[in-house]
């Protein structure tokens, strides 16, 4: 039996018809299988992030040089990041994940031509291009993450745990993977200016991913 065959008896006078009723039903039916559906591509998604970022954390663990990274990528997870996030994060300083989220995003890997120094310098706001252009793809790339494949309820519960508890965290957190971006291009980059970098990159992120709760969820 569904809700074509339900045909309420013995209503009250004052009450609507029946048919009036059975429309309702109807239409709150709909919208309930479209909300059921919609939460299920949205664990699908999770899912595969999930997937994918399990997949390349056995290879960062693997990596001693990654080792100062991974107690705040343990929290972070705790904490609730979605995977896609964590995966933008780690793709400035571990390329096949990049490789990884420009093959869904049906774009071109990116190819990196800076040449390092022997010896450390100083970061210089006038910016290599190169380097400029690392950077513009890795916020490209979350950018493109957060909006394809998204998961609504994933999004949703970032912006809720970002604003109301883990900002000043996950800035820290972001501001580590960023230094050592540059430390690996043999560049020193104090942590109050990556600061400065990480915060206005993390305020375009989530002004995205609220553009995206509004116009979606």
């Amino acid at each position: 039996m569904g809700l074509d065959d339900f045909t309420p008896s013995d209503i009250p006078e004052g009450w609507p018809k029946s048919s009036e009723v059975s429309e309702k039903f109807k239409e709150a039916a709909k919208k309930a299988a479209a909300g059921i559906k919609r939460v299920q591509k949205d664990e699908k998604r999770a899912k595969k992030y999930d997937t994918i970022l399990a997949s390349f954390l056995v290879q960062i663990i693997k990596n001693p040089k990654y080792d100062f990274l991974l107690q705040e990528l343990f929290k972070a997870l705790d904490n609730g990041y979605s995977s896609n996030f964590l995966l933008w994060l780690l793709s400035l300083i571990y390329l096949p994940i990049s490789d990884k989220i420009r093959e869904i995003s049906t774009k071109n890997i990116i190819s990196f031509w800076y040449q390092k120094t022997p010896n450390t310098i100083e970061f210089d706001d006038e910016i290599h291009e190169e380097i400029k252009n690392r950077i513009n793809l890795w916020i490209e790339d979350i950018i493109d993450i957060v909006s394809i494949e998204y998961s609504s309820l994933q999004i949703q519960h970032m912006l809720e745990i970002y604003g109301k508890k883990d900002e000043e965290y996950i800035q820290k957190f972001s501001c580590k993977v960023f230094v050592f971006f540059f430390a690996e291009l043999n560049i020193h980059i104090s942590e109050k200016k990556a600061m400065s970098y990480i915060e206005f990159i993390l305020e375009q992120i989530f002004a995205k991913m609220k553009t995206i709760s509004t116009e979606e969820i």
